[in-house]
């Protein structure tokens, strides 16, 4: 293992994470910042971090993501018994884009897969799982939860890739290890 190439990976991965964390915040505090903008963002950071880390790494990021939104106050205390739904989604849309990652032009078709995946798995836990686990989160989170959840999710995971390739893909043009 090269040693300097995995203190590059994880500080490029704490850099990303710390991003995701001021992203989040600002979407808290600026009411004019909405999911539609902190969503994408997150999903963008998460595959940027498979690009230039690695998914082991944006695995990690992607466990991290939740949790540093519930301890900011990002995340609301009802909602902490779905911080392992929400790290699980981020789990599969990591691995399941990194399983397209390495062939040759098949990103567009990694995203679309783990968008999918991601917003079906949310989807799933916000409606069903929960009440199966009896997680004890009150009805009227409940029902946001399934609306957020839902297409939004979908939406949001997609936007986040589109934005992921666009700024590898400018990237790698103008940086040469990238290539």
């Amino acid at each position: 293992m090269n040693t300097s190439k995995e203190t590059n990976n994880m500080i490029i991965s704490a850099l990303l994470l710390t991003l995701v964390v001021i992203i989040q915040i600002l979407g808290k505090n600026i009411p004019q910042i909405n999911q539609f903008f902190v969503g994408p963002m997150v999903n963008a950071m998460l595959l940027l971090t498979v690009y230039f880390s690695g998914v082991k790494w944006a695995i990690l990021v992607g466990l991290l993501t939740p949790v540093l939104a519930f301890f900011t106050n990002v995340l609301a205390p009802p909602m902490a018994p779905f911080i392992p739904f929400i790290a699980a989604g981020n789990l599969l849309y990591v691995m399941v884009f990194s399983l397209f990652r390495n062939r040759k032009n098949l990103d567009i078709i990694g995203v679309l897969s783990a968008g999918i995946t991601k917003f079906l798995f949310l989807y799933i836990s916000a409606t069903e799982l929960i009440r199966l686990f009896a997680l004890g989160i009150p009805e009227p989170v409940r029902e946001k939860l399934a609306i957020t959840m839902g297409l939004p999710q979908l939406i949001t995971a997609l936007a986040g890739g589109g934005i992921a390739i666009t700024l590898f893909n400018m990237l790698k043009r103008r940086i040469p290890s990238l290539r």
